[in-house]
């Protein structure tokens, strides 16, 4: 099992109130591979073809995470995050 498995399995277990940058970075590696990007400011924007096909994706199947000081990711946006995996992988739409 891969890291980032075991943070989705962790995270959907209990999301944690933040998480290290990282981390988060590590899972949008393995659950949106060439999907997100940060450029040099405090968000980290994922844009996936698949989501928008789901209203709180649409127009653009855009989901944006703030991150904290540089460092941390609220829990609300790594639930979230676990919430667009599921959808992806509700409809099939997983690589």
């Amino acid at each position: 099992m891969g890291k980032a498995q075991k943070l989705f399995d962790k995270w959907s277990e209990q999301i944690p109130r933040e998480a290290r940058v990282q981390e988060v970075k590590t899972f949008l590696d393995s659950y949106f591979p060439h999907m997100w990007g940060q450029d040099g400011t405090s968000h980290i924007v994922v844009r996936c073809e698949a989501l928008k096909d789901f209203p709180d994706y649409q127009p653009y199947g855009e989901l944006s995470v703030p991150v904290k000081g540089g460092q941390k990711v609220k829990g609300y946006y790594i639930k979230q995050l676990i919430a667009a995996v599921r959808l992806l992988e509700a409809s099939g739409d997983t690589e």
